[in-house]
C-alpha cells in the first residue's frame, strides 16, 4: 500500500524537475504503469480478502479496490492522452515546458489524493484526502490553457463551494466520534472497520444527523444537486485530460464516502432514512441537469450537466436499495467512468479541430473526422442511455429496482428524465455529427474569447496511442451493453455484502 501511494508523488517530483517536456510525458506514463503494476496484485487480493495496514490506518476490501481499480486504470488511459494533448497545446502557444511541468507534477499529485481516499479506514483521513483532491484539481483547472481568466473563475469557484460542503462532512464526522465515544464509554473511534462493528448499538437520532452532514458535504463534492454549481464550470473550463477525471473518477471517490458512511448510519437509523434522503437528491439532481441538457449551447458543459444525472442515478440505486438497486449503481459507477472519460477526450481532439467548444460552431465531425466522429457518436449514444451500451444496461437496473419496490412515482420520474436527457444529448450532439462543414464560427468564438485557434492533433506515435485508448474505451462500452464479465460481476456482489445487501 506504501508503495502504491508513493509511485505517484515520486512521479510528481520528477516530472516537476526535468525540463523537456517531450520527456515529461513520457516519464509521466511510465509512473502511470508502474502504478498500475503495483496496484493491480494488490486490488485483486483485497478484493477477495480484505487487507489492514499499518495499524488499521489503510484497509483494503472489494469496494475500496473496485472505486481504485477504476482511479488507476482511467489515470493510465488520461497520462496517455496528455502527451498528445501537452504538445498540442505547447504548439499552438497555449502553455510553456513552465505548464507542462506544473501540469503534469499536479496530475500525479491529483492521482495521489484520489488513491488516498480509496485506501483510508479513519474517516478524518479520507476527509483530509477528500479535501486535498479539490485543491490540487483546483489548480490544475486554474492553468487555463484556453481562456485563463474564465479557469481561475471556475477554479475558485470550485474551491469556494466544495470546501464550504465538505465542511460539513467534517461536522458529520465529529458527530459521529461523538455516538461513537458514548458507546465505547468515552473513547470514541474514527476508523471505518471500528465504527462498523459498533454500528447497531449508535444512537439512532445523532447518526440521522450525522448521516444529514455527510451527505451534503461529499454530495456537494459528488456533484449532487442543488449542490452542484461548480460542476459545469469547472469540468468545462479544465484540460480536457482533467475533465476526465474528474468526471470519470473524482466523483466517484467523493461518493465512496456516502457509500463508506452508509454502512455506518444504516443499522442504527435503518435503511428507509438514508434510502429517501438519496433518492430525494438523486431525482433533483436528475431532473435540474436534464433541463439543462435541454438548453446548453457548448458541448463540455454539456458533457458535465451529463455527469450531475449520471450522479444522481447512482445515488437512486443506492437509496432504492436492495441486490437489484444497488448493483445496478454500482454497475453505473463503473459504465459512466467509461463512457464520460471518452467524450472528453473526444471533445478535446474536436476542440483543438474546430477552434470551439460551441455546439453551433461544430458540424460535419462524421465526414471531417471519420474515425473520431464514428467514437463520438458511440459514446453519446451511451451516455443518452440507448441500447445496446454499457449504460443503459446499469440504467435499467436502477429503474427494475424502482419498480419491483412498487415505487412508481420514482419510476416514472425517472423515466421522464432519462428521455429529456436522451432527446438532449442526441440533439446537441446529432448537430455536431451531421451536416456540413461550418468555419464561419470559429473566428466569431475567437472574437468571443475563445482562445483556441483551429489546429488539430498531429499524425504522430502519440496519436495512435491516443486513438487507441479511445477505440479501447468504446469497445469496453459496446461489450458491456451486452455482458457483465464474471469477474466484474463477482466484485460487484462481494462489494454488496460489505455494504450489508444480500
Amino acid at each position: 500500500m506504501v508503495l502504491i501511494l508513493s509511485i505517484p508523488v515520486i512521479t510528481a517530483v520528477i516530472c516537476y524537475l526535468l525540463k523537456s517536456p517531450k520527456l515529461i510525458g513520457y516519464v509521466s506514463l511510465a509512473g502511470a504503469l508502474a502504478l498500475a503494476s503495483a496496484a493491480l496484485p494488490v486490488i485483486i487480493s483485497a478484493i477477495s480478502t480484505p487487507v489492514e495496514m499499518m495499524n488499521g490506518v489503510f484497509y483494503m476490501d472489494a469496494l475500496s479496490g473496485y472505486i481504485m481499480a477504476l482511479v488507476i486504470f482511467l489515470s493510465l488511459v488520461s497520462a496517455v492522452y496528455s502527451i498528445e494533448y501537452l504538445e498540442h497545446e505547447t504548439k499552438v502557444g497555449l502553455t510553456g515546458a513552465s505548464g507542462v511541468r506544473k501540469y503534469y507534477a499536479l496530475l500525479h499529485l491529483f492521482i495521489f489524493t484520489m488513491l488516498l481516499v480509496t485506501a483510508a479506514n479513519n474517516l478524518a483521513l479520507m476527509w483530509i484526502a477528500i479535501e486535498a483532491t479539490t485543491i490540487v484539481s483546483a489548480l490544475l483547472i486554474g492553468l487555463g490553457f484556453s481562456k485563463r481568466s474564465l479557469a481561475i473563475e471556475a477554479a475558485w469557484k470550485y474551491i469556494i463551494l466544495c470546501t464550504v460542503g465538505i465542511t460539513f462532512a467534517l461536522l458529520g464526522i465529529f458527530i459521529t466520534y461523538y455516538a461513537s465515544s458514548v458507546v465505547m464509554g468515552g473513547h470514541g473511534a474514527l476508523n471505518w472497520t471500528t465504527l462498523r462493528s459498533i454500528a447497531p448499538k449508535l444512537n439512532p437520532a445523532t447518526m440521522k444527523l450525522a448521516f444529514i452532514f455527510i451527505l451534503v458535504g461529499y454530495g456537494t463534492k459528488a456533484g449532487l444537486a442543488p449542490m452542484h454549481n461548480w460542476l459545469p464550470d469547472a469540468h468545462s473550463e479544465a484540460p480536457s485530460p482533467i475533465s476526465a477525471l474528474l468526471s470519470g473518477i473524482l466523483l466517484n471517490t467523493a461518493f465512496y464516502g456516502i457509500l463508506r458512511f452508509i454502512t455506518i448510519t444504516d443499522p442504527s437509523t435503518g435503511s428507509v432514512f438514508t434510502g429517501n434522503l438519496l433518492i430525494l437528491f438523486g431525482l433533483i439532481s436528475m431532473g435540474i441537469s436534464s433541463v439543462f441538457i435541454l438548453v446548453q449551447v457548448n458541448y463540455k458543459r454539456l458533457l458535465a450537466y451529463s455527469s450531475i444525472e449520471h450522479m444522481g442515478i447512482i445515488s437512486i440505486g443506492i437509496g432504492i436499495g436492495g441486490p437489484v438497486g444497488v448493483y445496478g449503481a454500482l454497475l453505473h459507477i463503473m459504465n459512466h467512468a467509461l463512457s464520460k472519460p471518452l467524450m472528453f477526450f473526444l471533445s478535446g481532439r474536436i476542440q483543438a479541430h474546430y477552434g470551439s467548444t460551441k455546439i453551433e460552431h461544430v458540424n460535419g465531425v462524421l465526414s471531417s473526422m471519420p474515425l473520431l466522429g464514428t467514437l463520438t457518436f458511440i459514446g453519446a449514444l451511451s451516455l443518452a442511455g440507448t441500447p445496446p451500451f454499457n449504460i443503459f444496461i446499469s440504467e435499467f437496473t436502477v429503474l427494475r429496482a424502482a419498480v419491483d419496490s412498487g415505487l412508481w412515482t420514482v419510476a416514472g420520474l425517472f423515466l421522464l428524465f432519462a428521455v429529456f436527457v436522451f432527446y438532449g444529448m442526441l440533439s446537441g450532439f446529432g448537430k455536431m455529427l451531421f451536416g456540413g462543414k461550418v468555419t464561419a464560427g470559429v473566428a466569431e468564438d475567437m472574437k468571443s474569447g475563445q482562445s483556441v485557434p483551429p489546429s488539430g492533433f498531429s499524425s504522430s506515435v502519440s496519436s495512435v496511442f491516443n486513438n487507441g485508448i479511445m477505440i479501447v474505451l468504446a469497445s469496453l462500452i459496446v461489450v458491456l451493453g451486452f455482458r457483465v464479465p464474471g469477474f466484474i460481476n463477482s466484485t460487484l456482489r462481494t462489494c454488496m455484502d460489505i455494504m450489508g445487501v444480500k
